[in-house]
């Protein structure tokens, strides 16, 4: 059986990684903890975590199938993917340029940003600086500094998600015009986007291949419209996401699927 080892600063980190090589959801793989991790005092020592992830005997044997089909029969012509269109985007930022925001309410709203964020990391035992910037005159990118940050960004971001809904709701209070607050620490986001965008490329393949739908793992909002984006424009799958919350998840759908699997 196909098996990878992967060192990473989280095990959640360690996990993911071995997906995306893999090319693999979380139900097609058996997945054993090796090390945890530490954090280490004050930095000093800290150990990563390590994973071993080993696709699950079925798996490997139908990419085994799906090499020998390529030698017997006539496979269909991949299409090329498009890179995902920006057109959504640019219209969900035309409507926020739209509200009208002065630099006096800006600096209001940064300041009750800052306020809570200090009060809520002092009762977190959490030292770090809160740095605010504002971006395209109308919203507020908020990055937190400091040591061992992983304690806020806590498991696939949730506790960096759960920080940055309170901060948009005591420095919007009262307000009728809303400006949002983006929250980040050590480039989680951008990181997290570039990892979930590799794995909908691998998965979206691994979908054509197969001709069968592809399960991701319960995501929040935030990440599945990650994954929606990346393959908006594919001509080879299609997303949806079902479940409820917070068990959402993301379906790949073949747009051929084998007719045995309907």
């Amino acid at each position: 059986m196909k098996s990878i080892e992967k060192v990473a600063r989280t095990v959640d980190e360690a996990i993911t990684e071995a997906l995306i090589e893999l090319g693999a959801s979380t139900d097609e793989v058996n997945i054993e903890i090796i090390s945890k991790g530490s954090k280490g005092l004050l930095g000093i020592g800290a150990k990563q975590a390590k994973v071993k992830v080993t696709l699950k005997e079925d798996v490997v044997k139908e990419d085994i199938e799906l090499q020998v089909s390529k030698v017997e029969a006539k496979v269909e012509p991949v299409i090329k993917e498009k890179p995902a269109s920006t057109k959504k985007a640019e219209v969900i930022k035309d409507s926020e340029d739209a509200v009208i925001v002065t630099e006096e309410e800006l600096n209001r709203v940064i300041e009750r940003a800052k306020d809570f964020l200090y009060k809520l990391l002092k009762e977190m035992n959490i030292d770090c600086e809160v740095k605010a910037q504002v971006v395209n005159n109308n919203r507020i990118s908020i990055c937190l500094e400091g040591k061992n940050m992983g304690t806020i960004i806590g498991k696939r971001g949730e506790t960096l998600d759960a920080i940055q809904y309170l901060v948009n709701i005591v420095a919007n209070k009262e307000r009728q015009e809303y400006i949002k607050i983006m929250l980040d620490t050590e480039n989680y986001r951008a990181r997290r986007e570039e990892t979930l965008k590799n794995l909908a490329y691998k998965l979206s393949k691994k979908a054509q291949k197969t001709r069968k739908p592809i399960i991701l793992e319960p995501m929040n909002p935030y990440d599945r419209r990650i994954i929606h984006s990346a393959l908006q424009d594919s001509k080879i799958v299609k997303t949806h996401s079902e479940g409820k919350e917070p068990f959402r998840r993301v379906v790949i759908t073949p747009n051929y699927q084998n007719r045995s699997y309907r």
